[in-house]
C-alpha cells in the first residue's frame, strides 16, 4: 500500500519523472566497468566501489570523484569521451531494460500520467540508453539531461526543469530514484519520490516516501495514488498517447532551438519598437508638435496608446512562432497554464517584500522613491484608468509572454539551462526600459530575477502576469499617493 504520507491528499501527481541509470536500465555496471577500463588505460587501477559516492551525480563528476581521490591528475573532457566510447561499445551487447521498467513507462501513460527522464547524464548516453530499451527520445513528453543544468544531484536543478519543461508545478511530480543523490535531489525539489533498491540498499534509501526492491515492485497506484473519496479516475490533465510505447504517434514537442529563440524574440521585439514608432509618427502629424523620442517616454498618453496597439502584436506573433513549433500545445508551450491559489498568493506575497526590500534600500540611498519619468507619465496620462490598465493588464501580458514565455522556453531547453534561461530573460527585459537611469534599470533586472524564477517553479507564466501586474500596480498607487500628496 502506498505510504499515506509520502503524496499530500490535497496535491494530483501529473507526471512521473524517471532517473535512468539504475532506474530504468541496468547501466551502472557497464559505466562502472568502462571508467574502469579507462583509469587502466592511462596507469591507475581503481576499484568498483570508487564510484559509489558518485552515482546519480553525472559522469563528470562520477570521473572526476575518483580522480581526486587518487589524487590522479586528468584531463577531464578527454577522459570522458573516451569513457563513452568504451560505454558505447558494451551497450548493444549487454544493456538491458530493468523487468517492469517500460511495461511500468507504459501504464503511466494509459493512466493519464505525463512521462519525463531526468538523468545527470549527458545526451550520448542517455540516447544510446533509451533507445536499446525500446524508449527512445521522442517517446517522453520532456527529458533533462546533465548538460542543462549547473549543479548536478543532489541539488534539484535537474527536477525542476522537468517539471518546468512540462508546465507543471513541482507538487505535481513523483520521482522514481535509486541513488541517494537522486533521493535528495527530488526532496529538494519538493516532489514526492519512490526509491528502488537497485542500485543502494534499502535502509540507506528512507529519505524517499517510500522504497521498493525493485521497479518491478512498483504501480502506477504506488505513483499517483486516488485521492480520498474520489472515484478510479484518471487524473483530468491532456490526453496523452495510450497506445504502446513503441507506436506512440504523437511526439512531445521540441521548442526551437538557442539561435532560433533569440533570433523569433528579436523579431518581436522589432515589430514592437516599430509598432511605436508608427504610433509616434501618427502622434507627431496629428497634433503638429515636434516631440522628441526622450519627450514620448514620459509622455503617460502617448504610452498607453503605444501599449495598447503593441500588446497585440506581441502577444499575437509570441504566439505564432510558438504555434508553428507547437501546434495545439502552444499554450504549453508559453506557459499559459493556472496554477493552484495558493501558488498566486505565495508568490505574490514574495513580490510585495521585494517592493518592499527595494524600496528601503531606495530611501537608504537617499533617492526618490518614485522615478521623475514616472511622475511625469501620470501627469501626462490624460485619461488616468487607461495609463493604470496599460500598466496593470497590457504591458505585463505582453512582456511576459515574451519574455518568461517565449524566450524563457526556447533558452530553458538550451545550454544555458535554468539559471541562464533566468538572467538573459531578466537582463533583455530590464534593458528595454530606457526612460529610468541606471538604478532602476538595476531594480527592474533584479525583479526580472524573481519573475523567472517563479516561472521556473511554477511553469506558469499566468503567476508572473499576475506578479508584474501587481508590482506596476504598487509602483503606479506610490505615484498617485505622492501627487496627492503634493498636489
Amino acid at each position: 500500500m502506498p505510504d499515506p504520507q509520502a503524496t499530500p491528499k490535497t496535491t494530483t501527481i501529473r507526471a512521473v519523472i524517471f532517473d535512468m541509470d539504475g532506474v530504468l536500465t541496468d547501466s551502472e555496471p557497464l559505466i562502472n566497468a568502462a571508467a574502469i577500463a579507462m583509469f587502466k588505460e592511462k596507469g591507475l587501477s581503481v576499484q568498483p566501489e570508487d564510484f559509489l559516492p558518485f552515482v546519480g551525480t553525472g559522469e563528470d563528476r562520477y570521473i572526476g570523484g575518483v580522480a581526486e581521490k587518487y589524487n590522479f591528475p586528468l584531463d577531464l573532457p578527454a577522459a570522458k569521451a573516451r569513457t563513452y566510447e568504451i560505454y558505447l561499445e558494451l551497450v548493444p551487447k549487454q544493456l538491458r531494460a530493468f523487468p517492469g521498467a517500460v511495461e511500468l513507462v507504459r501504464d503511466c501513460r494509459e493512466a493519464g500520467l505525463y512521462v519525463a527522464v531526468a538523468s545527470s547524464a549527458d545526451r550520448v548516453k542517455i540516447e544510446a540508453n533509451l533507445r536499446q530499451i525500446g524508449l527512445p527520445l521522442e517517446s517522453w513528453d520532456a527529458t533533462v539531461t546533465g548538460e542543462e543544468v549547473v549543479n548536478k544531484k543532489p541539488a534539484p536543478d535537474i527536477f525542476l526543469t522537468a517539471a518546468a519543461k512540462l508546465g507543471l508545478l513541482p507538487s505535481e511530480c513523483v520521482v522514481v530514484e535509486d541513488a541517494i543523490n537522486g533521493v535528495e535531489a527530488a526532496k529538494a525539489a519538493g516532489m514526492c519520490c519512490i526509491a528502488v533498491a537497485q542500485t543502494f540498499p534499502a535502509e540507506r534509501l528512507q529519505k524517499a516516501g517510500q522504497v521498493r526492491q525493485s521497479i518491478l515492485e512498483v504501480s502506477v497506484e504506488d505513483l499517483a495514488p486516488k485521492p480520498i473519496g474520489k472515484d478510479s479516475a484518471p487524473p483530468t490533465i491532456p490526453p496523452s498517447p495510450i497506445a504502446p510505447i513503441a507506436e506512440m504517434q504523437a511526439a512531445p514537442f521540441r521548442p526551437w532551438g538557442f539561435w532560433a529563440t533569440i533570433g523569433f524574440a528579436f523579431l518581436i521585439f522589432f515589430i514592437f519598437v516599430m509598432g511605436q514608432g508608427v504610433v509616434f509618427a501618427i502622434w507627431v502629424v496629428v497634433s503638429h508638435k515636434k516631440i522628441s523620442s526622450a519627450d514620448a517616454a514620459s509622455n503617460g498618453l502617448m504610452l498607453a496608446v503605444m501599449t495598447c496597439v503593441t500588446t497585440p502584436l506581441v502577444f499575437g506573433f509570441a504566439w505564432l512562432f510558438s504555434w508553428i513549433r507547437a501546434g495545439s500545445r502552444t499554450a504549453q508551450y508559453l506557459g499559459l497554464r493556472l496554477a493552484p491559489r495558493k501558488e498566486f498568493i505565495r508568490w505574490s506575497i514574495g513580490m510585495v517584500m521585494l517592493v518592499l526590500l527595494s524600496d528601503a534600500i531606495t530611501k537608504l540611498m537617499g533617492r526618490p522613491l518614485v522615478p521623475d519619468s514616472m511622475v511625469e507619465a501620470y501627469q501626462t496620462a490624460g485619461f488616468v484608468p487607461l495609463f493604470w490598465f496599460i500598466l496593470i493588464v497590457a504591458a505585463p501580458l505582453a512582456e511576459e509572454t515574451l519574455f518568461r514565455g517565449f524566450l524563457f522556453e526556447g533558452l530553458i531547453h538550451s545550454k544555458l539551462g535554468a539559471r541562464g534561461a533566468i538572467i538573459v530573460s531578466a537582463g533583455w527585459w530590464a534593458s528595454i526600459h530606457l526612460q529610468y537611469d541606471w538604478y532602476g534599470i538595476a531594480t527592474i533586472f533584479a525583479s526580472g530575477l524573481y519573475l523567472g524564477y517563479v516561472r521556473l517553479r511554477t511553469g506558469s507564466i499566468l503567476v508572473t502576469m499576475c506578479l508584474h501586474g501587481l508590482m506596476n500596480f504598487i509602483a503606479t498607487a506610490e505615484t498617485a499617493v505622492l501627487l496627492q500628496l503634493k498636489g
